[in-house]
């Protein structure tokens, strides 16, 4: 009897299977297309009328910032102003020559009753900026009112005895001045809108003010009232 042959282990390989993994085909990214020429163009335009735009609203914000920092001045010069009256009884002449000879412009008064004086006088829309021939320290952007319509005890060229202003709320004392002169105002009448020496530099073609009783206000325009110390 033929030997049992001892059955073969069912381990061996199969079938040649390969294991190579089937990748799936790359997806090509979209390819960018550059910038045409006309494209490129028109953002040149858009920002350009976007910078157009801008610019005015930049300036308009600049000339408020500047006409706001006017009236500032102005109310530190009007503090000082009221500062002279209660010492002295009176308001600060435009120009006096003592007996010494000496010359005093309101500008002498006022010094003694500031901190930092000379910041004050210069108006920042003020576009001359030269400083005045006999005090180098003083770049002058106002003037002084020294409108007369009634007599010289009301004119304030002269010291202007402080009862004499019946409605200092209403007299402009101090205001936007033209370049070369510390004055302004009307002498002799009758009263002219724009008004002698005053420099009309401001927002809408305005002028900044301070008045007899310290209080400053923008004005485009203005009636004798506003002038007359005689009112």
């Amino acid at each position: 009897m033929p030997p049992r042959r001892r059955p073969a282990p069912d381990d061996g390989p199969g079938p040649a299977v390969s294991t190579r993994l089937v990748q799936a085909p790359r997806r090509r990214a979209p390819s960018r297309a550059a910038f045409t020429l006309v494209e490129l163009l028109v953002v040149i335009v858009i920002i350009g009328v976007l910078v157009a735009l801008l610019i005015p609203a930049v300036a308009g914000v600049r000339a408020i910032a500047q006409q706001s920092a006017c009236l500032n001045n102005l109310r530190e010069l009007g503090l000082a102003a009221q500062q002279y009256v209660v010492a002295h009884d009176k308001y600060p002449a435009a120009w006096f020559e003592d007996s010494s000879g000496n010359v005093h412009r309101w500008m002498d008064y006022l010094q003694p009753y500031m901190v930092k004086a000379t910041e004050f006088y210069h108006c920042p829309s003020d576009p001359n900026a030269v400083p005045l021939s006999y005090d180098k320290t003083i770049v002058l952007s106002y003037g002084i009112n020294i409108s007369r319509f009634l007599d010289d005890a009301h004119d304030f060229w002269y010291p202007v005895m402080s009862y004499n202003v019946e409605h200092p709320g209403q007299v402009i004392l101090l205001a936007d001045c033209a370049a070369g002169v510390y004055y302004c105002g009307i002498d002799p009448p009758p009263f002219q809108d724009p008004v002698p020496s005053v420099a009309y530099r401001h927002v809408g073609g305005g002028f900044n003010a301070v008045y007899c009783d310290g209080h400053a206000e923008s004005r485009t325009d203005t009636t004798q009232i506003d002038w007359d110390a005689s009112q």
